[in-house]
């Protein structure tokens, strides 16, 4: 009972829904956009048949001649959003509009939806006309009950206009919901984004979150070993400033040395942001860096380098550099003493990177590992890979990086690392 009592109700729901009636205006106005070119046709039959008066309104063939006029005028439209905030408001249909609406892509997909609405348009107006008027007439005849329906088959009494008069309208209004129901589903093809606009819009979107990454990257590594370094430095220099006056002033020098480079690197990033420029005012550090590094850093760093440096291409130096730096600013965070051995070996095709430091104190939060993460989308950026763990009590950083970027693109999303949380 329960399924029939819900099947009979999605039989009448076209009755009290506004979707169909709003349908319905849709296809009225789609009427009246074809009566100009009823209205040419009308005067060419005429021309052709000038007994016919203006019978080629009603003249199938005419219908159909003029579809090539409405389809190779609308392809001209002036203003297409017309037509989609139609499709919009009165079919219900949910689309985004296309990027680039000028294009020939658009125009044409526009030009197709706009044929479309003034045939279906005309179809149904015609319809309505005709069936609506005559409905009302097999109504009025069957109450009265005298007069008879000529348009009925014969034998039929006049009262059956009270059977046929409600059904003639009720196919009317399925036929309305139908068509107002196929032209929603086809309104994003064809008034919607092309496959064309989504791949640029989601390529544009990766774009957008691969800046994101590397600028948060860039302040992650750069500003965040800098004030890594400040407090260890201070709290330092407040330890033994009076103990030992020249060691503190030593620290504060590194303090202020330190802040002024993060300055300068918050600048860059910040002109990345902007897109003013910025980014080049700064040079980028790299590996021809990487005994200043150790040396300012604050960590006690024994430093193994082998083979050419500067066999590595520059942003693959650029990359190795920074894993460096947040390799030895984790050191200064979190192992158990601020000394660290950095082996660098350079051949092969490869830069291979280890930084072997005291294991590390258990996290004192959550919120651990991003800097992993970091590192292994720089060495996801130029091909290359990291590994991190604890082996034999000591904590340790592997780094493969090539010399030339093995991806064929400047920026990856992704880290294709191995790594544990520190």
């Amino acid at each position: 009972m329960r399924r029939w009592h819900n099947g009979l109700m999605r039989l009448l729901a076209p009755f009290w829904s506004r979707a169909t009636y709003r349908g319905w205006i849709w296809a009225i106005l789609g009427g009246a956009l074809m009566m100009p070119y009823m209205m040419v046709g009308a005067v060419t039959y005429n021309w052709w048949y000038p007994d016919s008066g203006f019978a080629g309104l009603l003249e199938p063939i005419v219908f159909v001649a003029v579809l090539p006029l409405v389809a190779a005028t609308s392809v001209l439209l002036p203003d297409r959003e017309i037509e989609r905030t139609a499709a919009r408001r009165l079919l219900g249909a949910r689309f985004e509009t296309p990027v680039d609406d000028e294009s020939w892509n658009s125009r044409w997909r526009t030009g197709c939806w706009f044929t479309l609405h003034a045939a279906v348009g005309g179809v149904l107006s015609g319809i309505t006309l005709a069936l609506v008027p005559f409905a009302i007439y097999l109504l009025i005849a069957g109450v009265g009950g005298s007069e008879p329906l000529q348009a009925m088959p014969q034998g039929l009494a006049p009262r059956w206009g009270l059977l046929f008069g409600p059904l003639f309208l009720a196919l009317l209004l399925w036929l309305v919901a139908a068509t107002a129901g196929g032209m929603r589903r086809l309104a994003p093809v064809l008034l919607g984004q092309s496959s064309a606009d989504r791949l640029a819009g989601a390529r544009a979107e990766a774009a957008r979150l691969a800046a994101r990454n590397r600028i948060a990257r860039e302040l992650h590594d750069s500003v965040g070993h800098a004030l890594s370094v400040v407090v260890v430095q201070s709290d330092a220099a407040a330890r033994l400033i009076e103990a030992d006056p020249a060691f503190a002033a030593k620290a504060m020098a590194a303090v202020g040395e330190t802040a002024r480079g993060a300055l300068a690197e918050l600048d860059t990033v910040i002109g990345a942001l902007r897109e003013d420029g910025g980014a080049q005012r700064v040079p980028q550090h790299d590996l021809g860096e990487l005994e200043s590094l150790a040396a300012e850093c604050g960590v006690e760093v024994e430093l193994r380098v082998s083979g050419d440096v500067g066999a590595l291409s520059r942003l693959a130096s650029r990359e190795a550099y920074r894993i460096v730096q947040e390799a030895l600013t984790n050191v200064l965070r979190h192992a158990d003493r601020p000394e660290a051995v950095v082996e660098l070996d350079v051949g092969g095709g490869l830069a291979r990177i280890v930084v072997d430091s005291p294991s590390a104190r258990p996290a004192r939060s959550k919120r651990n590992g991003r800097g992993l993460i970091g590192m292994g989308e720089r060495a996801a950026v130029v091909g290359g890979t990291v590994r991190t763990g604890r082996e034999d009590g000591r904590w340790l950083v592997r780094a493969a990086i090539p010399l030339e970027d093995t991806t064929g693109k400047a920026e990856d999303g992704h880290a294709t690392a191995r790594s544990a949380d520190r």
